[in-house]
């Protein structure tokens, strides 16, 4: 489901030459945006402004042109524009030509360097953290596996019942019944907890979860991969009881679920899932807070640039959006900080990203209030191996 592997990276990070593009734009799976062509148009934006950039270094209007070809193919490509993702990054080097649907949204920004600039696919290479969406109701039953950055619906109508009906018509329910509930004195079924007409109705509303249940229980494979119940607010008490095997999420999804994209399932699963999904980078933030001041972790990116290049970096936080500029002298093991970007420099925080990942680390783009040095006007954090 990724489209990024640690060796794509790693070829990205090598690549070097004299004018490296890269461009990151939002982009949108449906609506007016993409109706109206406007994804395009972006592109079409940061293309000219790249343009004006080498125009500006004294190439000349028709050798910018033939060099930034492979984008110009790209923003009159109206196939390609149909099928986008959330965003977008486009690399252009001599020779050298990639782009990346996105599957989350990014900022708008283009470089023009001596090499690409990565910290927006950083969250590619994050641990997925797999997770399911049951969408059930009376009527439909829906199974969707997917992770924060990806969703996929699965095919199991030949495997679970097409609904309620389905499921208890064909086989004696009352016996059924029995045989979960037990009989009283009389010899009637026993509704533990229901009493009344509506109650009644439960029974057998659970009586179709756990059928559900049972068939579920040979498809999901994974015990320890929690499942987001989306069901109506009446159902999920039910389902929560008849289900014996499923980790079911502590927070799951209150509607009917039968019309919904799974987009937006996925959306409102992730949300569900925010602890699930936080449980690594709280961890490591924890494990910060306990070491700071130790010299085993630093806010200075003069301490971390050489780190990370060095391999040294076990866990790395970066504020989104941030940028410094300078050169990393590899033999003193020192930077120099500049004001702005120069040649042969680099944004060190972008780099020290990529580096912590491409040496087995972790890098977690935070907001600001949830860096772990509270205390400092700081826009990174890190963590050190030795």
């Amino acid at each position: 489901m990724k489209t990024m592997t640690k060796e794509d990276l790693q070829t990205l990070a090598d690549f070097s030459g004299i004018n490296c593009v890269s461009i990151y734009i939002p982009t949108h799976k449906k609506g007016h945006q993409v109706n109206e062509g406007q994804d395009a148009i972006l592109l079409k934006n940061h293309y000219q402004q790249i343009r004006q950039q080498l125009k500006d270094k004294d190439i000349s209007e028709s050798e910018a042109n033939e060099y930034l070809v492979p984008i110009k193919q790209l923003i009159d490509d109206n196939d390609f524009w149909r099928y986008q993702e959330h965003g977008l990054a486009v690399f252009l080097g001599t020779d050298y030509f990639k782009y990346l649907k996105l599957p989350y949204s990014v900022r708008e920004f283009n470089m023009l360097s001596t090499s690409f600039h990565l910290d927006q696919i950083v969250p590619l290479l994050h641990k997925e953290h797999p997770f399911y969406i049951l969408a059930i109701s009376l009527n439909k039953i829906r199974l969707l596996e997917g992770d924060q950055q990806n969703i996929e619906e699965l095919d199991i109508q030949d495997m679970v019942p097409e609904g309620m009906e389905d499921a208890l018509s064909y086989y004696d329910f009352e016996k059924n019944l029995q045989s979960h509930s037990g009989q009283g004195d009389s010899g009637s079924p026993i509704y533990h907890g229901h009493g009344g007409d509506g109650d009644k109705d439960n029974v057998y509303v659970e009586e179709y979860f756990r059928r559900v249940n049972d068939a579920l229980d040979q498809i999901i494979e994974d015990r320890n991969r929690p499942v987001v119940l989306a069901a109506v607010e009446s159902h999920h008490p039910i389902y929560r009881e008849a289900n014996k095997t499923l980790k079911l999420a502590d927070n799951g999804i209150t509607m009917n679920p039968d019309r919904e994209s799974a987009e937006n399932l996925h959306q409102k699963a992730t949300e569900a899932l925010k602890d699930y999904f936080n449980q690594d980078k709280q961890s490591e933030m924890d494990r910060y807070t306990a070491l700071a001041g130790s010299g085993q972790a630093s806010y200075s990116i003069e301490e971390i640039a050489p780190a990370a290049i060095n391999g040294r970096i076990d866990a790395l936080f970066v504020v989104e959006g941030t940028h410094r500029w300078g050169y990393i002298d590899r033999e003193e093991n020192s930077v120099q900080l500049h004001e702005s970007e120069q040649e042969n420099g680099h944004d060190l925080v972008a780099k020290s990203a990529v580096q912590t990942i491409l040496h087995g680390g972790n890098t977690y783009i935070v907001k600001k209030e949830d860096l772990p040095e509270e205390f400092v006007d700081a826009d990174l954090a890190a963590i050190f191996r030795w």
